[in-house]
């Protein structure tokens, strides 16, 4: 069977209790749509346990973005007041102060790498770094796109494939028109909008024609949820309350 899951943000025993619900196993394979990282306690376990399953595929959210923006350059070495100079910009240090002093939550991620070697923080950034923009699969003659977040300029695969995304952190954190017409044939499956926002007062997952939204805000004391591609069928762990 093929999964999808959205915006997990740390929520490391929500996720397992759902890994365990849907009977996640090494014939299945689990759409990770972005924003593993922040506000809740243990990015770092998540992004262990997906490093260790070839059938976890991971695409990339606005927060892996802002995470990579931060924690990349800081691991250099800064052994001289000109590489202090290069590193330590106007740009970074605002780029540090979104990722940890708004409601980002990234100064949770950036505690929990401090606590890392060296080279466990080189090997699990190089993996964030292979994280795709989006995925897509054939079941049952349907094509579903899977993407963190889109516009309303995508309509279909073909879509996003010839998008020209000149800036990339803009794009991550864009949003369609979710009460538009979203009758095309491909099939989104996305995140990054708390369903709540949409109206779904329980948080559960929100559905316009094909276009499917599954950040159900588990980390903000909504819900993790997952659905099945072959099936359809929901699968909700309530989050931190």
């Amino acid at each position: 069977m093929h999964y999808c899951v959205s915006d997990i943000h740390g929520c490391y025993k929500e996720f397992i209790k759902l890994m365990d619900m849907i009977g996640f196993g090494e014939d299945d394979t689990l759409y990770v749509i972005g924003d593993v990282v922040d506000r809740g306690p243990e990015p770092v376990k998540l992004l262990y346990w997906m490093m260790k399953r070839p059938n976890v595929k991971t695409i990339l959210g606005n927060h892996e973005y802002m995470m990579m923006k931060v924690l990349l350059p800081g691991l250099k070495e800064v052994d001289s007041v000109e590489a202090i100079e290069k590193t330590l910009t106007l740009d970074y240090i605002w780029d540090t102060n979104v990722w940890f002093f708004s409601d980002n939550g990234g100064k949770i991620t950036a505690d929990v790498f401090k606590q890392l070697k060296e080279y466990e923080r080189q090997d699990l950034l190089d993996y964030v770094k292979n994280f795709s923009l989006y995925d897509s699969v054939t079941i049952n003659d349907k094509t579903y796109v899977m993407v963190h977040t889109i516009d309303d300029s995508i309509k279909s695969l073909k879509d996003l494939k010839e998008k020209e995304i000149t800036d990339l952190e803009a794009f991550l954190n864009s949003r369609p028109t979710f009460e538009g017409n979203w009758d095309q044939d491909d099939i989104f499956v996305i995140g990054h909008t708390p369903t709540w926002f949409l109206g779904k007062k329980d948080c559960t997952i929100y559905r316009n024609g094909n276009l499917v939204n599954i950040d159900c805000g588990c980390s903000m004391g909504g819900n993790l949820a997952a659905i099945c591609l072959e099936t359809g069928e929901e699968f909700y762990v309530p989050g931190n309350q």
